[in-house]
């Protein structure tokens, strides 16, 4: 009704709405008149003040035509407003339709679609009728065959009852003579058996008595054969212990000849180290002598120096007078000028000679009193000075002899020195070999006592082990002939062997029961039966009506296995609706 009545109202809002529309653009169209007639009066409003402001004197009409001119633009304004006004309330109206409109379309448009829906909807529920109709004529027809066959079942079914009551009634009478039969076997099967254990006790013990005397024998024939091998173990101990002696004997012969050596190289080594220490006296003194003469040597590099320091100021002054040569040479052309020097400077020689004559005449002459003077001293005799110069020179040939002596000693020295630095380098080189032999020796000494402390080691466990071995023969002899003397007076040789031979004939007795229980089980139980631990199956069912079990024949049903404890964590479904 509702979609009805909204498609009623469609057209009538579509005139409102075309008729709005006209409206609108009509006041449009009437706007720009307005507008334009506006524009005009201002236009002409300003040329009439124009022409009145130019012209002065302008008649009252036209200002009472101007006037009334005015008012009528002021009426037109006012009307131009009411028009704006009017034109927005239209505005206002046309978009408040055209949102119905819309609102109305959205409304029309569900309806349309819920419409469809339905329509969709009652077709589905036809279809769904149609088959549910199939259905029931299917199931109606199933009904009747199974009606039919449930009629059929159940004759049959009374016809089983009946043939299971008289199979039971005879089942129970086979029980009855099964039962008799039963006590009977028991009778003779218990008669059968105590027989039997009689039979297998005396075999028990005639088998028993054998063992028994087999059993002896081999212990006899064991205890025997341990104890030649323990003699033959005894015999080799002492062949070893034999040869370990004569062993230690040669290792201590070559302790003592390596003691001997080592005292005989201990020896010379103390004798080299003597010579060694003479040779490091003599050294030294001679480093001293060569420490003098390299002092000697720095004095006499130093008088060297100082020569070699003269020569250079000679070759100074050869070069300087060489220099004043050249300067001379160079002063040649000056030649007329210097002979003039030269001969004022003879004349002034002359004047100094004649001046030089008159002093020394005067000098020489004994009348002048202030000519001399008296020194003081004493002059030596020619004898003393004859006597000074020969001891001066004895002393210079005592130091030349002392410096050819001192020579010749700082080449022996020298010489010696060398020698006795590759004797030293020599020695250095023998003393190592020495030291390195020495070490060796004590290395294989330290190495021949620890072989010779293992080896007595060695033969002392050996010693001990086959005293150990001789006191086990001893014993076991001594067991061996108590053993043999029990025999001999009818006893068991030893409690162990006693008790062992008890648990071998219970442990007979045990096997000779289980085997006879065995047979019995296997020849009283029947043939058909089948031990097995699984759980047995359901075999039957017991109906409501009858309340006898009834079997389930071929086709028994499935038994599904018991839950276990992780069903805990599953969860169970939940079952869904169905909707038709």
């Amino acid at each position: 009704m509702q979609l009805q009545a909204s498609q009623n109202q469609v057209p009538f809002m579509r005139r409102q709405l075309e008729e709005a529309s006209r409206q609108v653009a009509a006041l449009k169209d009437e706007k720009k008149k307005q507008l334009a007639a506006v524009e005009d009066l201002k236009r002409e409003v300003d040329i009439f003040i124009n022409q009145f402001l130019k012209q002065e004197s302008v008649e009252k009409e036209k200002q009472e035509w101007l006037r009334q001119l005015f008012e009528d633009i002021k009426a037109l304004e006012e009307e131009l407003v009411e028009a704006y006004q009017e034109e927005q309330a239209q505005r206002k109206t046309v978009s408040k339709l055209t949102g119905e409109r819309e609102a109305m379309a959205r409304e029309a448009a569900k309806q349309v679609a819920a419409a469809r829906e339905t329509h969709e909807e009652l077709k589905v529920r036809e279809l769904v009728i149609i088959d549910l109709t199939k259905k029931h004529a299917e199931t109606g027809t199933r009904l009747r065959e199974f009606s039919k066959l449930y009629d059929v079942v159940k004759a049959d079914r009374n016809k089983y009852v009946n043939q299971i009551q008289a199979s039971a009634q005879a089942l129970a009478e086979m029980k009855e003579k099964i039962k008799i039969l039963q006590n009977e076997v028991e009778i003779l099967r218990n008669e059968s058996v105590a027989k039997d254990k009689a039979l297998s006790k005396e075999r028990l013990e005639h088998s028993n008595s054998f063992s028994a005397c087999d059993a002896l024998r081999a212990e006899q024939n064991k205890h025997l054969a341990a104890v030649k091998e323990k003699e033959v173990r005894v015999q080799q101990l002492v062949a070893e212990i034999d040869n370990l002696n004569s062993l230690i004997n040669g290792i201590e012969k070559q302790m003592l000849k390596l003691k001997k050596r080592y005292e005989t190289v201990v020896e010379e080594r103390n004798y080299t180290g003597i010579q060694l220490i003479d040779r490091n006296d003599e050294l030294c003194i001679l480093y001293e002598k060569c420490n003098m003469q390299q002092t000697v040597l720095r004095k006499g590099e130093l008088a060297i120096r100082e020569r070699e320091e003269e020569i250079r100021m000679l070759d100074l002054q050869v070069a300087e007078l060489c220099r004043e040569i050249e300067v001379t040479r160079r002063k040649l052309p000056k030649v007329p000028e210097l002979e003039q020097q030269i001969m004022t400077l003879q004349a002034q020689l002359e004047e100094e000679r004649r001046l030089s004559d008159e002093l020394s005449g005067e000098l020489e002459a004994p009348e002048n009193s202030k000519r001399w003077r008296k020194l003081e001293g004493k002059d030596p005799e020619p004898e003393d000075l004859a006597a000074k110069l020969q001891v001066l020179e004895e002393r210079v040939n005592d130091k030349k002899e002392q410096l050819l002596e001192k020579d010749l000693v700082l080449e022996e020295v020298s010489n010696l020195a060398n020698r006795l630095r590759t004797q030293a380098l020599e020695g250095r080189e023998s003393t190592l070999e020495l030291a390195k032999r020495v070490n060796d020796f004590q290395a294989r000494i330290k190495g021949t006592t620890r072989r010779m402390m293992a080896t007595v080691s060695e033969l002392s466990m050996y010693q001990a082990t086959a005293m150990k071995l001789t006191q086990e023969n001893q014993q076991k002899e001594e067991h061996l002939q108590g053993m043999d003397s029990n025999l001999d007076q009818g006893l068991p040789p030893s409690e162990e062997l006693e008790l062992a031979w008890q648990r071998y004939e219970q442990d007979l007795m045990r096997r000779s029961n289980e085997a006879y229980a065995k047979n019995v089980l296997q020849e009283t139980a029947p043939t058909q039966l089948t031990h097995t631990t699984a759980e047995p199956r359901p075999n039957a069912y017991i109906p409501d009506d009858i309340g006898i079990p009834k079997p389930y024949g071929a086709l028994a049903p499935f038994k599904p296995t018991e839950l276990g404890t992780t069903m805990r964590h599953i969860r169970r479904p939940q079952p869904r609706e169905i909707e038709l």
